[in-house]
C-alpha cells in the first residue's frame, strides 16, 4: 500500500490532539474540526477502494468460486454499521459513567474530559491501529498489478478478439 494514500489519516492526528491540549476556543475548535474532517474523509474512502482488490485476490485464489462479490460488499457494510452502533453505545455509556445529566445546562468537569477523550484520544489510538493494519495489508501495488494481469488472462478466450483491457 503506498504511503501517500495514508497521509490524510496521519494528518488528522495533530488536529485531534489539539482539541485536548488547547483551551476552549470556538474559532480554534472550528478550524480543528474542518481540518480533521478533511483528513478523516480518507478513512471513509480507503476501505471502498481496497475492497475491489480484495475481491480480485479472492477470485484468483479460488477460481472455481463465482458470485461472492456481493458477500464481500455486504459484510463490509454490515460491519461498518455494526461498529458504528457499538461506538455509539460505548460513547453513551462513557458519558453516563462520567455523570452526564440529560437536559442539564451545565455538566460536571468529568463529562468535559470524557468528551475530549472521545473526540481526540480514542480516534488517535484507532487511527494508529488502522495505520498498523494498513501497513500489514498483503496487497500492495505490485500484487494488485499482477492480479489485474492474471484476471485479464483468465477472461481472455483464445481465438476471440474480445478481452478485458
Amino acid at each position: 500500500m503506498p504511503t501517500w494514500f495514508l497521509s490524510p489519516l496521519q494528518s488528522a492526528i495533530p488536529f485531534l490532539i489539539a482539541v485536548v491540549v488547547l483551551d476552549s476556543n470556538l474559532f480554534v475548535t472550528y478550524v480543528v474540526a474542518v481540518a480533521a474532517g478533511i483528513s478523516v474523509a480518507a478513512a471513509f474512502l480507503l476501505p471502498w477502494s481496497m475492497l475491489p482488490d480484495v475481491v480480485d485476490d479472492f477470485k484468483l485464489q479460488h477460481p472455481s468460486s463465482h458470485g461472492h462479490e456481493a458477500i464481500f460488499f455486504s459484510f463490509y457494510v454490515f460491519f461498518t454499521k455494526f461498529t458504528a452502533g457499538v461506538s455509539l453505545g460505548i460513547s453513551t455509556l462513557s458519558l453516563d459513567f462520567a455523570g452526564y445529566q440529560t437536559r442539564g445546562c451545565s455538566q460536571p468537569e468529568q463529562v468535559h474530559f470524557t468528551l475530549k477523550m472521545l473526540v481526540s484520544a480514542v480516534p488517535v489510538g484507532l487511527i494508529l491501529l488502522s495505520l498498523l493494519l494498513f501497513k500489514l495489508y498483503p496487497i500492495d501495488e505490485e500484487k494488485r498489478r499482477k492480479n489485474k494481469k492474471a484476471l485479464q488472462d483468465l477472461r481472455w478466450v483464445p481465438g476471440s478478439k474480445q478481452g478485458c483491457g
